[in-house]
């Protein structure tokens, strides 16, 4: 199999690329990306060597921070470039397929960012072959494990497939049930978290995979926004489909986040009082800002650069968004004791928020020298 090229960038193309970087011709973009990964891959040396003791501000109230929330929010991104691909290509496959290798490669990259993320607050990575020597099936950690290692296969398969226009119905549908069992038992894990009200609920599977379809739409409206920018004048506008998808998902995300604040407040048990607490986080920023804005700004503008505008809009408040889901499930303790605030308050480190410049930097500085590359240009005799 050739991959030269194809699969990955052309060498020569390649070549290139680095030197335009080096010569000052590589754009502000490539080079902020640059300077964050230099610096996130700083901050992530400084936790390994110097401990999260040191460098991080969770503790034994507030285990998960912005590590776990960066992790969480990458990993729906990538569900949702799944589910664009699926959508995509089963609706809309005459106008998706010239974006069909750019959203799949999207998905592989983003998950390879969460994993970064994830990496750095596991702590010991080199024991994590542990669970292949030692697996507990009763465990659904472990079969996390096991439905990512899956996850992480298809969707290469499925980007190399389309690279090749060898694209098979059956990997691609393959590709979609793998997701939607994945991230569902990534939902399930903090859904099935009974001492923490904020996160013990059903509807959080099904929650993970909306916002999944909306974070994952947003994006690849957003990179097909930018590259309807670089052709201005070749007459042919954006395709519709990436404004009815985001549509859908603010619709989705809409249904999933209200009536979760509602079964919530509506609550009585030990712990539910952290609804009330991120009561106007979740109605300013995950309702009005993060769906009803960005709905308006679909109906009241057109063309790229509204829909730039719109995708990182979202982008922004889902990530908000997830940030509240995972720390606000420790804002009320399990324990009440005397000497443990009755809220508890969480302030990332500056090596946190590297963490996230880190990931957040990798996935634009591989997509935008994999473009400079021609890696998602049409393949000569072969189909776009």
């Amino acid at each position: 199999m050739r991959f030269d090229g194809i699969v990955l960038p052309d060498r020569a193309r390649l070549r290139e690329a680095v030197d335009d970087i080096r010569k000052g011709r590589g754009g502000i973009s490539l080079y902020l990306s640059l300077l964050g990964l230099l610096a996130g891959f700083l901050a992530i040396g400084c936790i390994f060597l110097l401990g999260h003791a040191h460098t991080t501000n969770t503790s034994d109230l507030v285990p998960w921070g912005i590590q776990i929330t960066t992790y969480v929010y990458f990993v729906l991104i990538s569900t949702g470039c799944t589910f664009v691909n699926f959508f995509g290509a089963i609706f809309y496959e005459e106008e998706y397929s010239p974006y069909a290798s750019r959203v799949m490669f999207l998905a592989i990259v983003t998950a390879l960012a969460a994993f970064i993320s994830l990496a750095t607050e596991m702590g010991r990575i080199d024991r994590m072959y542990y669970f292949l020597i030692s697996p507990n099936p009763a465990s659904p950690m472990f079969w996390m494990s096991v439905w990512y290692a899956a996850d992480i296969f298809i969707i290469v398969l499925e980007y190399i497939n389309i690279r090749r226009s060898r694209h098979s119905r059956k990997v691609m549908w393959a590709a979609f049930f793998v997701a939607v069992v994945t991230y569902g038992t990534l939902g399930s894990l903090f859904g099935a978290v009974g001492s923490r009200a904020y996160y013990y609920s059903a509807l959080l599977p099904i929650y993970f995979l909306f916002m999944a379809f909306l974070t994952g739409g947003a994006l690849c409206a957003l990179v097909a926004a930018v590259e309807g920018r670089k052709t201005p004048g070749d007459g042919s506008p954006l395709p519709a489909f990436f404004t009815t998808f985001l549509k859908i998902g603010l619709g989705l995300a809409l249904f999933a986040t209200f009536w979760r604040l509602m079964i919530g407040l509506a609550g009585h048990v030990p712990g539910s009082e952290a609804f009330g607490l991120t009561l106007f986080d979740t109605l300013f920023f995950g309702i009005f800002l993060g769906v009803v804005v960005p709905f308006l700004l679909l109906l009241a503008t057109r063309g790229p650069v509204g829909l730039i505008f719109t995708g990182l809009l979202i982008l922004a408040t889902q990530f908000k968004g997830r940030m509240d889901l995972v720390v606000g499930g420790f804002r009320v303790p399990v324990f009440r004791a005397y000497d443990i605030p009755a809220v508890v308050q969480y302030t990332p480190s500056i090596f946190e928020v590297l963490v996230l410049i880190a990931s957040v930097s990798l996935v634009s500085f591989l997509y935008l020298v994999c473009d400079r590359s021609g890696l998602f240009e049409p393949i000569p005799g072969k189909e776009a």
